[in-house]
């Protein structure tokens, strides 16, 4: 094979320029943002259109930049305006792992629509918050004493000072006895009754 035949081969030749139109391909377009219509979340009775809508806004303040998404530093600041400190990131991906279900980076209205509906009242929700009593009843006596939640803050890193500490203790000790027992903290955790604030 000559050289100039072997160049052909590699180099395609180009179409003619005259009169046949070249096809100018159009750029791609961005996708259309969705417009948001509670019908697509409502599950009536259960969750009428007007409750979405509700959850919505709570979901647009959160949502600051209007992402669609709360990203860890939202979070932060909901976090932060609600009086709970956050001095750790550690704290602030550990939730955003827990409600983040795509693993997207942060919480899109459907998470966030299912965390402010679901359900505690099942079996499998009393396990999971029984786990979680357990790891705060360091001496296993089925309570919680004002030693060990103040032991778990700082082992978690927390900078909380005592009266912090006692704040949290009271309205978790739901019937005044000095101890917060599991019933105590199952009902603070499902809302069942309401503590002392």
């Amino acid at each position: 094979m000559s050289r100039q035949q072997n160049s052909q081969k590699q180099h395609p030749p180009q179409p003619a320029q005259g009169n046949q139109q070249q096809r100018n391909p159009q750029p791609p377009q961005p996708p259309k943002s969705k417009v948001f219509n509670a019908e697509d979340y409502a599950k009536p009775p259960h969750l009428t259109k007007e409750e979405v809508l509700e959850v919505k806004q709570a979901f647009d303040i959160f949502d600051g930049d209007g992402s669609g998404a709360i990203d860890p530093q939202e979070l932060r600041e909901a976090f932060e305006a609600s009086g709970i400190k956050t001095y750790h990131n550690k704290f602030i991906y550990q939730v955003l792992g827990e409600l983040d279900t795509d693993n997207s980076g942060g919480i899109d209205f459907e998470e966030f629509l299912h965390l402010a509906t679901a359900k505690v009242s099942d079996k499998d929700t009393r396990e999971q918050i029984q786990k979680v009593f357990n790891l705060y009843d360091w001496n296993k006596e089925g309570r919680i004493t004002w030693d060990e939640l103040k032991r778990v803050a700082q082992d978690l890193g927390e900078e909380m000072t005592d009266e912090e500490i006692q704040h949290m203790f009271k309205k978790a000790d739901l019937d005044d006895d000095g101890f917060v027992t599991f019933d105590d903290f199952y009902n603070l955790m499902t809302q069942k009754e309401y503590g002392k604030q």
